[in-house]
């Protein structure tokens, strides 16, 4: 293998799977560009943490950079013909999709602040206008 960094476009919504010994892993298919040749298909795997949960925040579509070991290989396609096999197992994962938002804690309702009711918020004891 090969250490390799290739960039595509996933092609289904990750999957989460558990290995036998509990750990959890990610298993995609990125479609990745050949210039004038189409495209190819690549199997990434992922079993580090981080790139584990990153892979499982993307959605089908999302153009995604993986870096890792690579196997290149061949087989025949249904009309006969040679093509390219790509699999990966991919130690880094980047995407120029945002990540999700962690949702912010609503603010504490305060009765009154600075002596002033919550509802007026420039109601308080300063005299602004006096110097």
């Amino acid at each position: 293998m090969i250490r390799a960094l290739i960039t595509g476009e996933l092609r289904a919504d990750p999957q989460q799977r558990t290995s036998k010994s509990g750990k959890p892993y990610a298993l995609a298919r990125l479609s990745v560009p050949m210039g004038d040749q189409g495209r190819v298909s690549c199997s990434v795997i992922a079993f580090e943490p981080e790139a584990v949960a990153r892979l499982l925040q993307l959605r089908a579509g999302a153009s995604v950079a993986a870096a890792g070991a690579l196997k290149v290989g061949t087989f025949d396609g249904n009309d006969g013909t040679v093509r390219a096999s790509l699999d990966m197992v991919a130690d880094e994962i980047a995407s120029t999709t945002p990540r999700p938002k962690k949702p912010k804690p609503a603010p504490a309702h305060r009765e009154h602040q600075g002596g002033a009711a919550a509802s007026d918020p420039f109601a308080d004891d300063v005299d602004w206008m006096g110097a």
